[in-house]
């Protein structure tokens, strides 16, 4: 079952102000009669129609041929069936003439009636060539949507999803951003048929009776201030429940994952799981229905007052029949134009509201679209292919979260040389990724300076900073192409280099396997592809390895690079890493102290802060020291 709307991470809590699943979150309590919608929707308007003009601008951009057949064809669709219903009072009168006098001549009758269906096979044609341009339409624009969206997502700041607020907004945004951006701009395309049609009623009686104009506006107005105001309330539950969404949406993420079901079921985690997803489930929908059926019964009542409306215009045209001011094939003409008036009336109204609703979420989505680079990019290349020096000066870091201001990494002070081979070590928590991630320029420094080759890492050009180095996060990415495109994305520029990926695999072990798997370097690595499979931890973290040698940079950082391999494949592995990165700087996280224990110099971190450093031997004389504490707990596991 899809969810509606959406869903949280927090638990059960009395305290005040706390959104917990089951409870009505504190803003929807202070909403829950909107006595002000006239005033919200004034202050909203402006950002509103900003939005809606900015999505209609890119709407026309990318497809302004069918933008403008759709407009055209909406606003003919507004016209014909006026035409349509004049010709069919002119026959009704034609019909009334012929039997009041036993006229025989028909002529006049039958080319009415031929003129009838050449309206109507115009007014099939029109609403035909309708769909198809707002098929074609969509079939560009929310391709183009999607692109630019998951574009944004994939150049956005890490920075961002440490705060929880603008967490809250892109999982919104995530969640809404198809479905919205597309009704609103069928609304405010087809609001030009409601318009057509209201001109199209208002020339009508204007001279016959504009008192009906008034009356059909009049009773249309509280069905648009009661649609905008519950629309807001609909739009404020994701500003109040930022935290459920994602509550509902990973909870079921677990249930749905094969990779997660084997310790949900030995852990009996399934009906805990399901309870708790529902439990959400239910505390949003709750929300939702009760505003849903509270607009839905007072449009039902507001409807009486339309019903009022119509039900005087036709008492108005009933005593100009029986007054002799127009004709019967008159009064069916203007019986049904003033239904179509009110119904003009009604569902431009109506796409008013929805315009206003789905404007709220546009405007989201070109919030998050707007997002601006908090790292901005420097423009210096490197052109060197030969390993640079780095220098971290007093490097100082603090996540940018409120909660905390604890220091990452505090006045950091490490020169490393070209083609030097350095470890960093340190129990976890103690900054050792953290310290790659900012060599990586993932964050800025909170005070002191990188250095690469004397120049300011802030500006350089990250993506030729990032052409010198290779890296094998701990949480490294495997995707679920074929064996070969697995080692190949390491440099995507040489994906057809089939002899270096093979040289790449078997330096990291993974061509001792993957030459067993059925199709070889071929082989799927998804077993939710026709004929794949799903590789070990140990052999995935192997291929990754082999992606990280394949792009054969001069920089090589390893974090966690054999956490999933047996120690005799580690030792292979590392006796091959030595050998590939002859001349190559390498930098290696590990808590293995068989992996760090050759390289030139080994860092130990604790705290955020260098408390050790030197080679093997240098740590291992000192008495008391972390490194040869943490080596010989080591060791003695081993024995």
């Amino acid at each position: 079952m899809k969810i509606k709307r959406g869903f949280t991470k927090n638990k059960p809590s009395k305290e005040k102000g706390v959104t917990t699943p089951g409870s009505l979150p504190p803003m929807i309590e202070k909403e829950e009669e909107e006595k002000k919608t006239l005033k919200t929707f004034l202050k909203d308007f402006p950002k509103v129609s900003k939005a809606g003009y900015r999505l209609m601008k890119y709407v026309f951009k990318k497809s302004p041929g069918y933008t403008l057949l759709f407009i055209i064809t909406s606003i003919l669709f507004s016209i014909l069936p006026f035409i349509n219903t004049w010709i069919g009072s002119l026959v009704i009168d034609e019909l009334i003439k012929i039997l009041a006098s036993q006229n025989t001549g028909l002529r006049t009758l039958y080319l009415l009636i031929g003129w009838g269906v050449v309206i109507s096979i115009l007014d099939n044609l029109t609403d035909i060539l309708n769909v198809i341009a707002n098929t074609n339409i969509w079939f560009k624009v929310g391709r183009d949507l999607q692109h630019d969206f998951t574009k944004k997502f994939a150049y956005l700041d890490y920075e961002y999803y440490d705060d929880p607020e603008m967490n809250d907004k892109i999982n919104k945004v995530r969640q809404n951003f198809q479905a919205h951006p597309q009704r609103f701009t069928e609304s405010l395309l087809s609001s030009l048929e409601s318009v057509t049609t209201i001109i199209s009623a208002t020339a009508i009686f204007i001279v016959f009776s504009p008192i009906i104009i008034f009356l059909m506006l009049v009773s249309s107005i509280p069905v648009l201030i009661v649609n905008m105001a519950y629309s807001r309330r609909s739009w404020g539950i994701w500003n109040a429940k930022g935290d459920v969404s994602r509550d509902f949406w990973w909870t079921e993420s677990y249930l749905q994952n094969d990779r997660t079901l084997m310790e949900l079921k030995i852990f009996g985690i399934r009906k805990y799981l399901l309870n708790r997803m529902m439990n959400v489930y239910d505390n949003f929908q709750k929300s939702q229905l009760a505003i849903d059926n509270k607009r839905n019964i007072v449009v039902f009542l507001l409807s009486l007052l339309r019903l009022v409306g119509r039900t005087t215009a036709y008492l108005l045209i009933v005593l100009a029949v029986i007054g002799a001011e127009i004709t019967i094939g008159q009064f069916n003409f203007y019986i049904q134009s003033v239904g179509r008036l009110q119904e003009g009336f009604g569902t431009l109204l109506r796409r008013v509201a929805d315009l206003y609703e789905h404007g709220l979420y546009i405007v989201d989505l070109f919030e998050f679209l707007d997002l601006p680079e908090k790292l901005k990019p420097g423009e210096v290349c490197l052109t060197s292919e030969k390993p640079p020096k780095i220098e971290f000066k007093e490097t100082t870091f603090s996540y940018p979260t409120k909660e905390t201001t604890i220091k990452a990494l505090d006045s950091i002070n490490l020169t490393i040389e070209p083609g030097e081979h350095i470890a960093i070590v340190g129990e976890n928590g103690a900054g050792k990724t953290t310290l790659i991630k900012l060599l990586m320029r993932f964050y800025d420094t909170t005070n002191g300076h990188i250095l690469i080759n004397g120049i300011n890492i802030k500006d350089l050009d990250i993506d030729s900073w990032y052409t010198h180095v290779g890296v094998l996060f701990q949480d490294f990415n495997f995707y679920h192409f074929t064996a070969k495109e697995n080692i190949g994305v390491g440099d995507v520029s040489r994906l057809d280099d089939f002899d270096n990926i093979l040289k790449a695999s078997e330096d990291s072990g993974a061509d001792d396997f993957i030459k067993e798997y059925e199709y070889k370097y071929e082989q799927m690595m998804d077993k939710q592809f026709k004929h794949g499979i799903t590789p070990s931890t140990g052999q995935r973290q192997r291929i990754a390895l082999a992606r990280a040698f394949f792009k054969n940079a001069p920089i090589l950082i390893l974090d966690e690079p054999t956490s999933a391999i047996d120690p005799k494949a580690e030792y292979e592995i590392f006796q091959h890493l030595f050998r590939f990165a002859k001349g190559k700087t390498v930098i290696i996280i590990s808590h293995r102290f068989s992996t760090v224990r050759n390289a030139n110099r080994i860092v130990v971190l604790d705290k955020g802060k260098i408390v050790e450093m030197g080679n093997h031997e240098d740590l291992m004389s000192i008495s008391g020291g972390k490194y040869k504490t943490a080596f010989e707990l080591q060791r003695k596991g081993y024995i």
